[in-house]
């Protein structure tokens, strides 16, 4: 029988965070190193697959949201001092607070679904206006790959092409 290549949610956490590490390094210590960002950047699209099959499996969507709050405020400050060199900035928030952000707006299109399909939109229509105004890491775009991430979980044939694409 062939060996299947197959990685935890554990081991995505992980390497998620070792890319996620040389971005920041990237931008705190080692500006000329561009291949650092480049792996860095490849962090919130698993980050994001990881909320969005959070949101599937979560046995509490409540304490699931009030893990990621505290992990997005606790995070601020040591994200501020690093990128803005300040104590607290608000102009633009750590990528815990674009996942959370994302995480709502998939709760907030489910609630509404069960009144009607199409207002769904409503919903994420807003998720991607508070991601644009709270000025969240990767902003509306990365509420869209949340939105995107979440789609294909009910559509893996369609999941799998737009892979290949």
């Amino acid at each position: 029988m062939k060996k299947q290549f197959d990685l935890s949610a554990a081991a995505l956490h992980i390497l998620a965070m070792a890319f996620m590490l040389l971005d920041h390094l990237w931008a705190t210590l080692f500006l000329s190193q561009e291949w650092m960002t480049c792996v860095g950047r490849l962090a919130f699209p698993i980050f994001a697959f990881m909320a969005v099959e959070g949101y599937f499996h979560t046995h509490s969507f409540k304490k699931y949201a009030q893990r990621m709050l505290i992990f997005a405020v606790l995070s601020e400050i040591p994200f501020d001092l690093a990128l803005q060199g300040t104590f607290l900035e608000f102009s633009y928030q750590n990528v815990m607070f674009t996942l959370l952000f994302g995480f709502l707006t998939l709760w907030a299109m489910e609630k509404v679904k069960a009144i009607h399909p199409g207002l769904s939109l409503i919903p994420a229509g807003l998720g991607l206006l508070v991601g644009y105004f709270f000025h969240a890491d990767y902003n509306w775009k990365g509420i869209v790959l949340i939105l995107i991430l979440h789609v294909f979980y009910y559509y893996p044939v369609e999941k799998t092409i737009a892979g290949w694409l």
